[in-house]
């Protein structure tokens, strides 16, 4: 009988032990603020119609910074807590985030890509430069470029190929960028809305039925296979978003592609 107040405050111990470590989980996650409200006070301040005002981001870019190392301060630990919502948002406004940080580095410039190194390769978008090393997708101890964001971390692990339409880089033929930050509670809306809106603007693709045009953005041609494996061909997805009407042109036309306008999409 001696041993039942042994077994009940060992029994207590656990209790509170697992209570601790419950805690300490929640508190973990409550520490990011998953609306990415810093995210959304810069977009709304600086985007003008799909362009970014990065003369005036430069001139005032603390809640940029401010936001940026909320997001290099989250842990994998951290990350393993949340949705896959939670965490698709998060690298999505990760890569669009660091790509304005590097632009405002570099700026003024004409083109992200004046920040390519030697070798056609060696683009701005495979230099490490983002500190987040413990979520490095290989697994290595150094820095991400964007392409680990893009190519290791958001294809690989979500396989949403409407994320092309969400990443913006730099240039006037990237899908416009969002003035609103990327939310887990938006985010399927979000980017239906995003592909929608990226399908059916004529700078960017051309689906003309007058003309029996079908000229589209080279961004369906660098990832036909993420289009492909949700809809079997580019056209069948192209289907999805664009007018009723259309969905027998698009399945009949032969695909030219639009020459991709790398000039830096910068506005006053």
């Amino acid at each position: 009988m001696a041993l039942l107040p042994s077994l009940a405050r060992f029994a207590r111990l656990v209790v509170s032990l697992l209570g601790l470590a419950s805690g300490a989980q929640a508190q973990s996650a409550a520490a990011f603020d998953h609306s990415h409200a810093r995210w959304s006070a810069v977009l709304a301040a600086c985007v003008r119609e799909g362009g970014i005002a990065y003369g005036k981001l430069k001139a005032d870019h603390a809640e940029l910074d401010a936001y940026l190392a909320a997001l290099h301060a989250a842990t994998p630990a951290e990350l393993a807590g949340w949705s896959d919502a939670q965490r698709c948002a998060f690298w999505i406004n990760a890569y669009n985030a660091h790509c304005v940080r590097r632009v405002l580095d570099a700026y003024p410039l004409k083109s992200i890509r004046r920040l390519d190194g030697a070798g056609g390769m060696n683009t701005v978008f495979a230099k490490p430069f983002i500190p987040m090393r413990a979520h490095h997708p290989g697994g290595k101890d150094a820095e991400l470029a964007l392409n680990d964001i893009q190519d290791g971390i958001l294809r690989k692990r979500f396989k949403d190929a409407r994320v092309h339409a969400a990443l913006h880089n730099g240039s006037k033929s990237s899908p416009k960028l969002r003035a609103e930050a990327y939310t887990a509670d938006e985010l399927d809306a979000q980017l239906g809305e995003q592909m929608r809106t990226f399908i059916n603007d004529p700078a960017r693709n051309r689906i003309d039925l007058g003309t029996k045009e079908l000229a589209l953005s080279e961004v369906f041609k660098w990832f036909a296979e993420d289009f492909e494996r949700e809809a079997r061909s580019v056209p069948e997805f192209l289907v999805r978003y664009a007018p009723a009407e259309k969905a027998e042109f698009l399945r009949a036309a032969k695909i030219r592609w639009l020459p991709y306008d790398w000039e830096l999409d910068d506005v006053p």
